[in-house]
C-alpha cells in the first residue's frame, strides 16, 4: 500500500489538488477545456489508494473504452498496479456487475446489427432506409432508453410520433425475438435490478465519473441507486460542453449536484493549458452568452498566438480552395462543420488534388445518401440504359405505377429478344393499363435527353422537368418531414455537380471519393469531422467552415415546443464553443457568401463573439455586445419599422413584398408577417427569421 506521500502532487495548481486530496465529501468538479480533468480523475483514484480505500470499493466510470484504457495506463504508472478497482465505460462496468449477480446476458447487437434491423423495419412500413435516417432513428430509440422512456409509456398524438412508437415497439418485440440486447439494455437491465434489490449497494465507497456533461437519465440515476450513505461521487466535467442533448444528456444533473447530494462541494478548474491566449479568449465571449451553467473565468497559460482569423469566401468551393491552400505547410489540421453535409464540397476537393485526409464513413456517405442516390441513377441510367440497380431505384421516383417485381423477368426477356437496352423496353411490358405506358414512355424520353448535358443541366432537369422534386415535397407531407430537410441533399448534389463537364467525369469522381475514403491513411495530417465528433480532441490547426444561420444554430435543433427554444439555443452555441476550443495554435472561421447557391447570411453567434462582417472587407471588426433577453434572443429586431408593401430578402426565395403584418403575443412574441415571394406565399415569424438570417431587409428600409 502507498502513503499520500508518494502520490504524485507534482504540477498540480492549486484547484487541481483540491479536487484530487478532497477528505470526505462528495465532489463536482467543473473543468474547462485543457484544464487538465483526466489528470486530476487519475491522480484522485491514486490518491484514494494511497489513503487507504481498498481497490475493489472503487469505481471508476468513463464514456469510452479509449478513455478507460488511458485510465489504468496513467493509474499503473502512477501506482505500479490497477488490478482490483472497477474501471471502465458504463456499459462495460454495469455488464460486468450484472453477470457477477447471476444475470444471464443474451448476445449483444452491434451497430451493423442494429442498422440492419432498422433498415428491415423502415422498408417494411414503406419510409426511406438510407443510412441518415436509419442512424436518426436509432438515435431516437437511445434518446427514449437513455430517459427509461419504453414504447408502451409513449403517449403521442402526431403521426409522425406515433410511426416512430411504432417501429420502435417493433424493433424491442424483433429484439425480444431474437433473443437479443442493444447496448442500451444493458443500462436499462441494470437500473432494474438495483431498483428492485439493491445487491451493490455499499459495494462502492467513492464513484468517480469521467464527462459527466453527457450523463442522462438511467445513468444519473443508477449511480445514486449504487452510491450508499456515506459514499462519495467524484464528478469531472465540462457543463459548456455537454452537447449530446439528442441521446438524451442533460447538463442540468451536473449542475444540479450540490444541491441534490449532501455535503457536495462546487470545484471549478479554470486555466486552460491547450490553446493561445487569443483563442480562449473567444471561446469565453462566445460561452459567456449562455446562462444555463456553471460561470466560470477560464484563463490561459500566457501562450501567444495570432488573433481568430476571419473567412468570407464566395461559396462551398470557394472556402474549399482556401483550405488546400494553407494545407501546404504540413501544420496537423482539422476541418469541423455542424453536419455531414458540409464536408462534401472538402472531400471533393481533397480527392482532386490528391491530398491524403482522414474522415469517418458516415460524413463522407455524401453519395450514398438516398436523395442523392436516386438523382445519380437517372445519371447512370443516361449513359447505361441497362444498369437495372438504377432503372429499379427510380422507376417509381416519382411514381408511375409500375409495382411489385413481376416486370423484371419479362423485362429482361424482352430485352434479350429484342437486343434494345432495359430502359427502351420498359413501355413495351405486357399488360400495362394506358396511363402506366403513358408515363413510362415519358421517362424514356426524359432519361434519354439527359445524354449529352452537363453533370448540372442534367441534376436540374432530373429535379424539375423529371419532376424528382415534386416527388420529395410530396415525400414530405406524407411522413410529416421538413421539405428543406429532405431536399438539402440535391441541392448540394446541384453544387457538386458543377464542378465536371461531362456525366461519365462525375460519376468517375464519386466512385474515387468512396475509394479514398476506403483506402485513408492511418495518421494523417487532415483530418475532417462534425462538431459532436471533434469533442476531447486537440489539434494544433482547426477550420470551422460553413457557419451560417439555419445551420448553427441547425434549423432542425430549434424544431422543439417554445418552452424548449432557450435551451436548445444554448446546446447549438455549446458545439460551437467545442469547436473553437479544439484549436491550440490557430483558429479560421468561416462563413461563404452563398450556400447551395443561394445567399445566405451568417450564424447569429458570430455577433456574440464580438465579430460582425463588412460587406467590402474579409476582415471582421468589433462590435459592442448586446445583451438581450436569453430566453427571447429575437426580441431585438420588435423596434424595426414594418409595413405592407415593405421589401424583405430571404435567403431561401429571393426578393419579396409585405402583403400583410400580424402581432403575436403567447411564448414566443413578435410578429407574423405574410410575404409574396413571386407566384409563391410564404408566413413567416418576422423576428425569429431575422433573428437566424433568414431575413434581410431591402435597400432604405
Amino acid at each position: 500500500m502507498q502513503s499520500v506521500e508518494t502520490v504524485d502532487l507534482s504540477g498540480l495548481n492549486p484547484k487541481q489538488r483540491d479536487a484530487v486530496t478532497l477528505v470526505g465529501k462528495s465532489a463536482v468538479v467543473f473543468a474547462g477545456p485543457g484544464s487538465g480533468k483526466t489528470t486530476v480523475l487519475t491522480r484522485r483514484a491514486a490518491w484514494l489508494l494511497s489513503r487507504g480505500v481498498p481497490a475493489n470499493r472503487i469505481m471508476v466510470v468513463t464514456f469510452t473504452r479509449m478513455a478507460a484504457q488511458e485510465m489504468k495506463q496513467r493509474l499503473l504508472k502512477q501506482t505500479g498496479s490497477s488490478t482490483g478497482m472497477t474501471i471502465g465505460t458504463f456499459h462495460s462496468v454495469f455488464l460486468r456487475l450484472l453477470r457477477n449477480s447471476g444475470v444471464s446476458i443474451p448476445r449483444l447487437a452491434g451497430e451493423r446489427e442494429q442498422a440492419g434491423l432498422i433498415r428491415e423495419l423502415l422498408i417494411k412500413s414503406g419510409r426511406p432506409a438510407d443510412e441518415e435516417m436509419i442512424s436518426n432513428t436509432l438515435s431516437q430509440i437511445g434518446y427514449c432508453k437513455g430517459n427509461l422512456i419504453l414504447p408502451e409509456r409513449m403517449k403521442v398524438k402526431q403521426e409522425k410520433k406515433i410511426a416512430f412508437r411504432e417501429l420502435f415497439q417493433e424493433y424491442q418485440q424483433v429484439m425480444e425475438q431474437r433473443g437479443i440486447w442493444d447496448y442500451d439494455d444493458i443500462l436499462l437491465r441494470f437500473h432494474d435490478l438495483l431498483r428492485n434489490n439493491q445487491p451493490f449497494q455499499r459495494r462502492f465507497v467513492h464513484i468517480l465519473v469521467d464527462e459527466f456533461q453527457d450523463i442522462n437519465r438511467v445513468q444519473m440515476e443508477t449511480i445514486r441507486l449504487l452510491l450508499p450513505e456515506g459514499g462519495c461521487l467524484f464528478a469531472v466535467g465540462d457543463d459548456d460542453q455537454s452537447i449530446y442533448g439528442f441521446r438524451g444528456s442533460d447538463p442540468g444533473y451536473m449542475l444540479d449536484l450540490p444541491r441534490t447530494l449532501p455535503e457536495c462541494t462546487r470545484i471549478v478548474l479554470t486555466i486552460n493549458h491547450r490553446s493561445t491566449e487569443p483563442i480562449i479568449r473567444i471561446g469565453q465571449q462566445l460561452i459567456a452568452h449562455n446562462r444555463f451553467r456553471q460561470p466560470k473565468r477560464v484563463e490561459g497559460t500566457g501562450k501567444v498566438g495570432a488573433a481568430p482569423r476571419w473567412w468570407e469566401p464566395e461559396d462551398e468551393e470557394d472556402e474549399a480552395g482556401k483550405i488546400l491552400d494553407m494545407l501546404t505547410d504540413g501544420v496537423e489540421t482539422a476541418v469541423l462543420y455542424r453536419t455531414s453535409t458540409q464536408a462534401r464540397a472538402i472531400i471533393d476537393a481533397l480527392v482532386r488534388a490528391d491530398i491524403p485526409f482522414a474522415v469517418s464513413p458516415g460524413d463522407a456517405a455524401f453519395y450514398q445518401r438516398w436523395q442523392v442516390a436516386d438523382v445519380l441513377s437517372y445519371l447512370k441510367l443516361a449513359n447505361h440504359p441497362d444498369d437495372l440497380d438504377a432503372l429499379v431505384r427510380v422507376v417509381n421516383r416519382p411514381k408511375r405505377y409500375l409495382f411489385g417485381e413481376e416486370w423484371l423477368d419479362g423485362l429482361q426477356r424482352i430485352s434479350r429478344e429484342r437486343n434494345f437496352p432495359l430502359l427502351q423496353c420498359l413501355p413495351q411490358l405486357k399488360g400495362l393499363e394506358r396511363y402506366q405506358t403513358k408515363y413510362l414512355e415519358r421517362m424514356v424520353q426524359q432519361v434519354t435527353a439527359l445524354k449529352g448535358c452537363s453533370p448540372s443541366a442534367a441534376v436540374n432537369r432530373v429535379r424539375r422537368e423529371i419532376g424528382y422534386d415534386s416527388f420529395l415535397s410530396a415525400m414530405a407531407k406524407d411522413l410529416g418531414h421538413d421539405f428543406q430537410t429532405l431536399s438539402e441533399p440535391v441541392d448540394e448534389l446541384s453544387i457538386a455537380a458543377g464542378a465536371h463537364g461531362k456525366i461519365e467525369d462525375f460519376l468517375d469522381h464519386i466512385e474515387q471519393v468512396d475509394r479514398k475514403v476506403r483506402e485513408q491513411p492511418p495518421s494523417p495530417r487532415v483530418r475532417l469531422m462534425t462538431l459532436h465528433k471533434s469533442k476531447g480532441l486537440e489539434f494544433d490547426r482547426v477550420f470551422l467552415i460553413g457557419l451560417h444561420a439555419m445551420v448553427l444554430p441547425h434549423h432542425r435543433s430549434l424544431q422543439v415546443p417554445d418552452k424548449m427554444k432557450s435551451r436548445a439555443w444554448e446546446e447549438e452555441r455549446r458545439l460551437l464553443y467545442v469547436g473553437l476550443t479544439r484549436a491550440r495554435r490557430e483558429l479560421i472561421l468561416s462563413v461563404s457568401r452563398t450556400r447551395q447557391g443561394k445567399r445566405v447570411g451568417p450564424s447569429p453567434f458570430l455577433k456574440e463573439m464580438g465579430y460582425t462582417i463588412q460587406e467590402e472587407a474579409p476582415m471582421v471588426q468589433p462590435v459592442s455586445r448586446s445583451r438581450p433577453d436569453p430566453k427571447q434572443p429575437q426580441l431585438r429586431y420588435v423596434g424595426e419599422s414594418l409595413t405592407e408593401g415593405d421589401t424583405l430578402l430571404h435567403s431561401r426565395w429571393g426578393e419579396g413584398a409585405v402583403i400583410q403584418v400580424e402581432s403575436l403575443e403567447g411564448t414566443a412574441p413578435g410578429r407574423k408577417v405574410t410575404v409574396r415571394f413571386g407566384d409563391e406565399i410564404h408566413t413567416l415569424h418576422y423576428e425569429l427569421s431575422r433573428q437566424l438570417g433568414l431575413l434581410e431587409r431591402g435597400e432604405g428600409q
